[in-house]
């Protein structure tokens, strides 16, 4: 082989690491309850959860929610009723209008 053709070699192979990524294995997680702020600012029911979608934790605990104190009650996709919207989204819950039980 000449010189040329080692460098193009060379500069094949180069790109071709490059471009190339390693797929990431899918994190099994437990559905414990326990849970952590991330530094996003969003609050995960467990410290798995949260490394699995690459997020550092901040602080164990649910984050704090900057929500109006009105009390216009939502029915969260977990069962609970939480006082108003704003704090179902703060734990990252889907809701419907009133109170859970109460349809």
């Amino acid at each position: 082989m000449d010189q040329r053709s080692i460098f193009m070699l060379y500069a094949v192979v180069l790109v071709f690491v490059k471009t190339t990524q390693c797929a990431e294995l899918p994190i099994a997680c437990t559905t414990d309850y326990k849970p952590v702020c991330g530094v996003n600012d969003r609050t995960y029911a467990n410290e798995c959860l949260a490394r699995s979608r690459g997020v550092q934790i901040a602080y164990k605990g649910r984050c704090t929610c900057a929500c109006p104190r009105d009390r216009n009650p939502v029915c969260g996709s977990n069962g609970l009723t939480y006082d108003n919207a704003c704090l179902a989204k703060c734990d990252l819950i889907g809701f419907t209008p009133g109170e859970c039980g109460k349809r």
